[in-house]
């Protein structure tokens, strides 16, 4: 298992604090997405921590950002900016050569 957290500042944004866990095959685990920021309405943000959940790729993670988007409103960042921090999270995260396990 893994765990990441980061703090975000978006170029023009607020702060984001993402923490991210990862299972032993790179699937998300469990997400924390907090700051300095408004999602109208506000439960959208914990229906996208929901759909995190389980993501095992990148375009799993951007698919789900996109869906919130077209659904929600975000002040303070961008659902792309989001959306790049996690994938970036993400990678990290599995790109290290203890992170996956062997098929």
């Amino acid at each position: 298992m893994r765990s990441m957290e980061r703090v975000v500042r978006p170029p023009g944004g607020k702060t984001l604090e993402i923490a991210l866990q990862l299972d032993d095959g790179c699937r998300v685990s469990q997400v924390s997405i907090t700051g300095d920021f408004f999602v109208y309405p506000p439960e959208a943000l914990e229906a996208l921590e929901d759909a995190l959940r389980g993501c095992s790729s990148t375009s799993c993670i951007t698919k789900a950002v996109r869906q919130t988007a077209e659904r929600a409103e975000a002040l303070g960042f961008t659902w792309s900016q989001l959306a790049a921090a996690l994938t970036r999270m993400y990678d990290e995260a599995c790109s290290a050569p203890s992170s996956r396990q062997p098929p």
